[in-house]
This record gives structure tokens, C-alpha cells and sequence, in this order.
């Protein structure tokens, strides 16, 4: 990945739309990749954004959501990450939405990724509402993208993709602080909950494109 990266860099500070001076004063320039996704669009985009990070990863994935309810493809590119070596970690809201549906759905999820060596942090102290993935401290995305199936497919949603090294740190030096105030997601402690329990995530997940 980081040989991609670099050449995504030297293109864009070599190409003739730059200042004869750009190559010389980096910092002052930062390449920044816009896309949108909805219900009118032919591809997934941000979806698709999101599963090539993760694959790409050499190092580590960090990624952020108040919601986690991935289609079948996002899932599968968190575990095989995760199962490859690469560190990944998922941190989603521990507070209740207004609509428990997705919460209940996205705890069958969050059991099968740390399954595959994922760790998922639920964050306690407020609601939290970022929507970030940061990967290898080299490229991230910023924007309002849920991590779940009507971002990547309904709702029209629209994200930024930075590659900087230093808006990438910066961001993982925030994902390192909110983890104070995470709780991880232990699945011996979810199976105690009981048949009853899992039954009704079960059944919310069968709703998840729509919730």
C-alpha cells in the first residue's frame, strides 16, 4: 500500500496543474478525494471506498461508527484483515439509538468479526456520532457514511478521503483517546445473555437492509 500511496502523491504533486514550487513545499498542498454514494448511483462507492482500505491495510485499521450493521462484503474484508495479521479495530456508540433494531442486529455482527481476531470497543461516553477509518496512518476518510447497509445503498451520504500522513495520525491519536472511554465487546459475556436474547438480534438482522 505504501508504494500505491506514494505514487498517488508524486502524481499529483508533479502534474501540471501545480505550482512549479508545489513538489517543494508538500505540506502546503493536501490531496483530498471526494465521493458520494445513493439510491441513483450505478456503484457502491463509498462501500467499495471502504472494503479496498481495508484490504489494502498492511499495519492497522481504524474505524469508527455510531452503528455497524455491514453487508456480507465489508465483513468479509474485517476478517480476512484481521485473520491476515493487520490490526484492526472497530469502535461503535455503546448508547441505545432511538431505534433499538440496529443495535440488536449489529451485536450479531460485532460476534462473528471478533470471531476472526477483530476487536470491537463499544464507546460509553456519550452518543458517538464519528464516522472515520483510518488506515496504516497513511490515508483516512472522514464523512457521513454509517457503517451499515442504507448508508452504502439507500440514504445519499458523502465522504472525504485524505492522503496525509498527518490528518491520518491525527485521527488515530483521537481513536487512541476516546478509547478511554470504551468497554470491549466480549463474546463469552454476549452468550451468556441467553437463547432468548441472541434469538431477538437474530431476527433484527434479518432486517438489516433496511434498518
Amino acid at each position: 500500500m505504501v508504494d500505491w500511496y506514494n505514487a498517488v502523491r508524486e502524481n499529483l504533486f508533479h502534474a501540471k496543474y501545480f505550482p512549479a514550487n508545489a513538489a517543494d513545499d508538500r505540506e502546503a498542498y493536501l490531496p483530498v478525494q471526494i465521493l458520494t454514494s445513493g439510491p441513483d448511483s450505478q456503484w457502491a462507492a463509498i462501500r467499495q471506498l471502504y472494503s479496498f482500505m481495508i484490504v489494502s491495510a498492511q499495519r492497522h485499521v481504524y474505524l469508527q461508527s455510531p452503528f455497524f450493521i455491514p453487508d456480507a462484503t465489508l465483513a468479509e474484508s474485517l476478517r480476512k484483515a484481521a485473520m491476515s495479521g493487520v490490526e484492526v479495530k472497530v469502535m461503535v456508540s455503546a448508547r441505545p439509538s432511538g431505534n433499538r433494531l440496529p443495535d440488536w442486529a449489529g451485536n450479531t455482527y460485532m460476534d462473528e468479526i471478533v470471531a476472526a481476531r477483530v476487536r470491537v470497543y463499544l464507546y460509553q461516553k456519550g452518543y458517538l456520532h464519528a464516522k472515520t477509518i483510518s488506515i496504516d496512518s497513511e490515508i483516512c476518510s472522514i464523512g457521513s457514511a454509517n457503517i451499515d447497509i442504507r448508508s452504502f445503498s439507500i440514504n445519499y451520504e458523502l465522504n472525504a478521503v485524505f492522503y496525509s500522513e498527518k490528518i491520518a495520525e491525527e485521527l488515530e491519536r483521537d481513536f487512541d483517546r476516546d478509547l478511554e472511554f470504551c468497554s470491549e465487546f466480549d463474546r463469552a459475556t454476549y452468550w451468556k445473555r441467553g437463547s432468548v436474547s441472541r434469538f431477538r438480534d437474530s431476527v433484527a438482522r434479518v432486517l438489516s437492509p433496511l434498518l
